[in-house]
């Protein structure tokens, strides 16, 4: 059936463009979120290690495409949980940004 094979190309190249244009978004949001984190990470800089190395990516993980938000520095794990979270920048981005970057794929989606 010549028509079925049609509509079900369609409908691949369609799901295609869907999931790259979701990445794009994601890789979008990812180099946004990065910058926050970098400028502003609440601190004091001796090194500036733990600054710099502060990243975003976006990244597929099977059929879900997701923003990480993470630290290269060994410490960073320190820097985000302890002291009373008072140094943490991975979870206070997440949370500043979630309802944006939601509604930038709401959006992404009604196209």
């Amino acid at each position: 059936m010549p028509g079925a094979n049609k509509i079900k190309r369609n409908a691949e190249e369609w799901i295609n463009r869907k999931i790259a244009a979701n990445l794009a978004l994601a890789s979008n949001w990812a180099a946004k979120l990065e910058g926050y984190m970098k400028s502003k990470a609440p601190w004091k800089d001796r090194t500036g290690n733990a600054r710099a190395g502060l990243f975003a990516r976006a990244e597929r993980d099977g059929n879900d495409i997701v923003i990480r938000l993470a630290h290269t520095m060994d410490y960073g794990v320190y820097l985000e949980l302890a002291h009373g979270r008072k140094y943490a920048i991975l979870e206070p981005t997440a949370r500043i940004h979630a309802r944006d970057i939601v509604e930038g794929y709401r959006k992404l989606w009604e196209e």
